[in-house]
Order: structure tokens, then sequence, then C-alpha cells
């Protein structure tokens, strides 16, 4: 194993592009979609320049079948293995009722918090539950591996790499590209950076790098132009519609869901509305499918 060149953490310069020979982990958030698709190849060419490959780790976080684009999980993993990376999932556990743990869904877990209502722009919970609190226990983890491995008498140092763009949304706008991420670190055994090197990059760079890099693309992309939960609710309503004719029973499973909550699926649109859309139009010109992607039924 390789160590840092700083065995004690001097404070970083944020101004500057990150030092990855400073840090004990290189944690590369992956989803399956095209930004950490890009994000992926430019962190393990980094990597290479830097010679620390054998300190960059991938995560993916599963949201369950019902709310993932079906292959979304395993093309993740494809485009790890494509670089010979460790890669890890995980997911929201909930106790099973026999005294074990087992995965919890997006939309079961916001069933079971019907009092709270649907997620919005103001109260994530599906970020926080079911992708931050679990790549946060996957950070104790790896800590205590690097622990065993006999990286002691400091903070193991992480650095937390995600592929978000300014271009996507005016809150991704507002973010720096390196930080220090004071609510992933503690006072004991990690300190956690984090990085986004995509920041900067317009939609165009990215498709570009995915021409060079070759690594297969989620055939979600031909209709929709992001790789979301299904039914993400800070989606454009023509998105959701879209997503509503490939998958009428997942709108249906939430139209229920919303009745049931007596909270509709977001102030400007119910999902009722969305799943009537949806079957109007394809009254009129027919389902649509998508080439490589089987939705059951």
């Amino acid at each position: 194993m390789t160590e840092p060149n700083n065995a004690v953490h001097l404070s970083a310069d944020y101004s500057a592009p990150p030092d990855l020979k400073t840090y004990d982990i290189l944690l590369c958030n992956i989803s399956g979609g095209k930004d950490s698709q890009a994000m992926l190849d430019v962190v393990v060419e980094a990597t290479k320049k830097a010679d620390v490959g054998d300190r960059l780790v991938t995560v993916f976080c599963d949201l369950g079948d019902e709310d993932e684009w079906p292959g979304t999980k395993q093309l993740a993993a494809e485009h790890a293995a494509h670089y010979c990376v460790r890669h890890e999932v995980v997911f929201r556990q909930v106790p099973d009722g026999a005294g074990a743990m087992r995965q919890q869904g997006l939309t079961e877990h916001i069933e079971s918090r019907r009092q709270q209502k649907w997620p919005d722009k103001a109260r994530r919970f599906c970020t926080s539950d079911m992708k931050r609190a679990p790549v946060h226990k996957l950070m104790t983890r790896l800590v205590a591996e690097k622990r065993a491995l006999g990286v002691i008498g400091r903070r193991v140092r992480i650095l937390n790499i995600m592929g978000m763009r300014a271009e996507e949304s005016i809150d991704r706008a507002a973010m720096v590209p390196y930080r220090n991420d004071a609510r992933a670190s503690n006072k004991t055994k990690r300190e956690v950076d984090e990085w986004l090197p995509l920041l900067d990059w317009k939609v165009q760079q990215v498709w570009a790098r995915l021409a060079k890099a070759r690594t297969r693309i989620h055939p979600i992309y031909a209709v929709l132009p992001r790789l979301s939960c299904r039914f993400c609710v800070l989606a454009g309503r023509r998105h959701l519609v879209t997503a509503a004719r490939l998958d009428p029973a997942g709108a249906r499973r939430r139209a229920e869901l919303e009745a049931a909550m007596e909270h509709q699926f977001r102030p400007d649109v119910s999902m009722a509305q969305i799943l009537a859309e949806a079957e109007a139009i394809n009254r009129v010109d027919g389902p649509i499918a998508v080439d490589g992607l089987e939705i059951p039924k």
C-alpha cells in the first residue's frame, strides 16, 4: 500500500485542484449516468498520472429495483470493471422483523414517511437517507480497513469525488469544485474533502469524453436527458410523462401512493396528472420502448 506524501495533513489549498497523493482513499461516486461516467474516466486518468490508482474505490448508491431504471446498477459495476477499480454498492437498510437488516428502496421509504410527505427541493431526504448516509457508512468501513493496514496516529484522509455540473441547476452552479466536507468528517477518525472535477463542464464536453472513453452508455438516454430515479421529483414535467409512458405500472403505483398520503407528488403537478397525460399520448401514438431497456409490467 502506498502512503500519502504528507502523513500529517496541513490545511489544503482549496483554490487549486486537489493533490491526490495526499489522500488515503479516493472515493468516486458513480451512478451509471453520463456525468459520473465521464468523471470516472477523468479521475482514473488523474490517478494514473499521480500513481495512486490503488487508492481509488467506486461506490454506487442503489435506490432499489422499483426506482432505478433497469440495468443501472449493473452498468455502474461495468464502468468500474472497465478500469479494474474496486467497486462497492451501498443502500438504505431497515430491520427485516427477524433480527436482520434488509434493503429498503426509495418508494418504500417515501411510503414509510407518509406523514412527512414527498421529498422536494427543500426536503431532499431521498438524497440524505438513500445516498449520503449509506456512503458515510462505507467511509467508516474503509477507514477501518486503513487502520488495520497501519494508518494510525492521524485521521484517515478521504477525497469524496462526484460528477455534479454547474450547468444542471442553479443550486449546482453555486457549488465550489473543491472543499472540506465537515459533515462527513469527524474529529478523530476521518477527514473528508469533496471534489467535483466536472463542475464547469458543458454537456458537449461530457459526450465528447464518453466518445473517447468508449464505455457503454445507458439506453435511457435515447429518450431522457438524465439518468435519475424513474420518477424524480426534480425532473421536468415532460420528462416525467415520458417516464410514465415507459413505466405506466410504476406511475400508477406512485399515483396510488399519492392518494393514500393525501399529498400530491409535487406542488405544481400530481402523479395522477402525469399518468393521465402519458396514457392519453399512448392512446394516440402507442406505447414507447427503448432498445436494451426491459421494464417489468
